[in-house]
């Protein structure tokens, strides 16, 4: 079967074409206040750009409005910046959700460790909490560079036990590989939006 092209589009702010998938969309109410659509169904207009924070700028100073065809000025860079990385923060938490739905999840640093020992998969994906403790923290993220397995240090351990319907955890394995592409996915994007360095393999 010939596989369909994917929809291209532009970036407000770099103005590069590339494949609608690879960017985030925009939207805005009536008041011009914007809203990240990160699933891309939302009603509205919509305009997109690359999920960074250089991009994310240069169309919040530009280009952005035009396509949302609102006035310029409502929404600032560093506003439009934090809507966007909550935006793929929630989704992570969402993602985490969707994960302990299926079953297809181990959690607590104690169990994390047990399952990297016994039998690895490259295509699961860890999180170690970021307020872990520092031994705790040192300790998980070895196991995970020993096993192969991809991981990154974000959320809190609150939220990783909210999520999951458990108490706070330190560490979580995520043992689907579609459900551990799409976190990895959403917290580099969180990490480029907000220009930062995400703690990883």
């Amino acid at each position: 079967m010939t596989r369909r092209p994917s929809p291209v589009r532009t970036c407000t702010g770099c103005s590069e074409r590339k494949e609608k998938g690879e960017m985030v969309r925009i939207v805005a109410d009536p008041t011009g206040q914007v809203i990240p659509d990160l699933k891309g169904n939302l009603p509205s207009r919509g305009a997109y750009v690359c999920p960074d924070r250089g991009c994310i700028d240069k169309a919040a100073r530009g280009r952005l409005w035009a396509s949302l065809k609102v006035p310029a000025g409502k929404e600032g860079p560093d506003r439009i910046r934090s809507a966007v990385a909550q935006g793929y923060h929630r989704r992570v938490l969402s993602l985490l959700g969707q994960a302990k739905k299926s079953g297809r999840f181990v959690s607590g640093t104690t169990l994390v460790e047990g399952e990297l020992r016994r039998r690895p998969d490259k295509e699961w994906f860890g999180l170690v909490a970021a307020d872990a403790s520092g031994d705790i923290s040192e300790k998980v993220q070895k196991r995970f560079m020993a096993a192969s397995v991809p991981f990154r240090v974000a959320m809190s351990k609150m939220e990783l036990g909210d999520a999951l319907g458990k108490s706070p955890r330190s560490a979580v394995l995520v043992k689907d590989a579609g459900i551990s592409a799409a976190i990895d996915e959403s917290l580099d994007r969180y990490y480029r939006v907000l220009n930062q360095g995400g703690s990883d393999k």
